[in-house]
């Protein structure tokens, strides 16, 4: 006896799928040595459900949801910069305010600090939050401070050229007698807060 090709929705071996929304599969019985199924792939498929079956893709915008229908929610979103230093960012479906104050330095901005080791010169860059500045990481002095750093290494010599040659500058060597080796001495309008 022949049997019938039976099609349809296996509601109660439906599993969950990653969104929590039963995935459907279609249910074919092969079970026979039927012509009509003779080289068809009889094995069960997912059919599109869920909200991705109805999603209709725009621009993605910061609000909490997958506009651009690529699975990601508020994905690929620049920050937006602020005009006093730092950036809003897309936070749980909302830009986040511009920083508040600045207590140490510009958000992004740098400043020529020193090494103990090769090339005797670095970088730090504020932090996003303007409370301080990041790690000193090692750079290429600038020609006119190289043979400076090559002779005297970590020096006051050092942190002069640093200052004379434009550069904003850690004052580690406390070149201005004041007693604090953590400030910023030369060029640092654009680095450091003014109150």
């Amino acid at each position: 006896m022949a049997a019938c090709g039976r099609t349809g929705l296996d509601a109660e071996g439906a599993e969950p799928s990653d969104d929590g929304d039963p995935v459907r599969t279609a249910v074919i019985d092969a079970s026979n040595d039927s012509p009509a199924f003779a080289g068809v792939d009889v094995a069960p498929r997912p059919l599109v459900d869920g909200p991705l079956a109805t999603c209709q893709p725009t621009v993605e915008t910061c609000n909490g949801a997958d506009d651009d229908c690529n699975g990601k929610v508020d994905d690929g979103l620049a920050p937006i910069p602020c005009p006093g230093g730092g950036s809003r960012y897309c936070v749980a479906g909302h830009f986040s305010s511009c920083p508040e104050r600045c207590e140490v330095c510009v958000p992004g901005s740098q400043r020529v600090c020193y090494v103990s080791y090769c090339l005797y010169w670095g970088v730090a860059t504020c932090a996003a939050d303007g409370k301080g500045f990041g790690p000193c990481r090692e750079e290429r002095p600038p020609s006119t401070c190289a043979e400076v750093a090559k002779k005297h290494r970590n020096s006051p010599e050092l942190e002069r050229c640093c200052i004379d040659d434009g550069y904003c500058c850690l004052d580690e060597h406390d070149l201005d007698g004041d007693g604090n080796r953590g400030e910023s001495l030369g060029q640092c309008d654009e680095v450091v807060c003014r109150r």
